[in-house]
């Protein structure tokens, strides 16, 4: 009888033993940090990829927003985490990207934002290439779990043929990549030209923009007109 009532007893403190051991090794463990790309480009996922086909052409580079976060406790003074590129994950030459070597979280606060500047290159246009940025070692944190401890960064500038293009053809001729590329970079990031969705009217407004810019351009470069991958005249008549 004795006994019986011995062993619940001897179970609740082996469970409170057991709890206060992890506890304590949670609170002793070294802090780290976790690197958080914003939402809108990766989605909560460890990658995200740009195009710059989305952009004007004349935009060169794009800064995207990474957060370094603490994992552990806050602290009441300043600490610094390293960044540094995994060379064998990253396809990118490095004058095509940058980023601080150090980032501070401030006193009081358990993540800190910085920015990496990725960008545009001719190569682009026919390949994407990688950055592969993670969490170094430093004085005050180590790297966070090899799941979090880092961003992969994919970017291009290739642009294709959209599916819908037999559609489109009556408003803007045979397709090539230069003249899509040009009609992109004369409207706002994300247009899409779709017959579903737009109508006579606005595509027609559409062709005149593009063909008034184009008669610009040609006239911009006398003996220089447009011509397209092929060799061929930018044309949106055909």
């Amino acid at each position: 009888m004795k006994i019986k009532n011995i062993l619940p007893a001897l179970a609740l403190a082996s469970l409170f033993f057991c709890s206060c051991e992890n506890e304590d090794f949670l609170y002793q463990d070294s802090p780290r940090v976790r690197l958080e790309a914003d939402k809108i480009w990766s989605l909560g996922t460890d990658s995200l990829t740009f195009t710059f086909t989305t952009v004007a052409a004349e935009v060169n580079e794009k800064s995207i927003s990474v957060d370094a976060v603490i994992m552990g406790e806050i602290a009441d003074r300043d600490r610094v985490a390293n960044l540094s590129v995994n060379t064998a994950k990253t396809t990118a030459d490095a004058s095509l990207y940058s980023f601080p070597a150090q980032v501070t979280i401030p006193a009081g606060q358990s993540r800190s934002s910085f920015e990496v500047v990725i960008r545009r290159s001719a190569e682009l246009q026919t390949k994407e290439v990688q950055l592969y940025l993670e969490v170094a070692a430093s004085d005050d944190f180590l790297a966070g779990t090899n799941e979090t401890n880092h961003v992969i960064m994919r970017w291009n500038d290739k642009i294709s043929r959209p599916t819908n293009w037999d559609s489109l053809a009556e408003y803007f001729g045979t397709y090539s990549d230069t003249k899509y590329r040009f009609m992109l970079s004369l409207v706002p990031s994300g247009t899409e030209f779709n017959t579903d969705k737009m109508s006579w009217a606005q595509l027609m407004n559409f062709k005149f923009l593009f063909t008034n810019a184009l008669n610009e351009y040609n006239a911009a470069h006398p003996g220089n007109p447009m011509t397209d991958e092929n060799g061929v005249l930018v044309d949106f008549n055909n």
